[in-house]
This record gives structure tokens, C-alpha cells and sequence, in this order.
């Protein structure tokens, strides 16, 4: 493998990783603010 494809390989498992992990803490966020309005009520 030549050093480009790896170093696009690495920023492409970055890029997917920050991506995973941004939705996670999206969802948790989302679902935190739901169980709060659903407990209000």
C-alpha cells in the first residue's frame, strides 16, 4: 500500500469515526431531552 492510499485511509476512518461519534452524542442528547420533557408532562 502507498503511503497516499494510507494516509487517506487514516483520514477516512478519522472523518467516520468523529462522524459515529458525533450522532452518539446527538441521539443520547435527543433522547435525554425527550425523557425530560415526557417526565415534565
Amino acid at each position: 500500500m502507498s503511503d497516499r492510499q494510507r494516509r487517506l485511509l487514516g483520514t477516512l476512518l478519522l472523518v467516520v469515526g468523529i462522524g459515529v461519534a458525533s450522532s452518539q452524542a446527538l441521539l443520547t442528547s435527543c433522547s435525554a431531552s425527550a425523557s425530560a420533557i415526557v417526565s415534565v408532562h
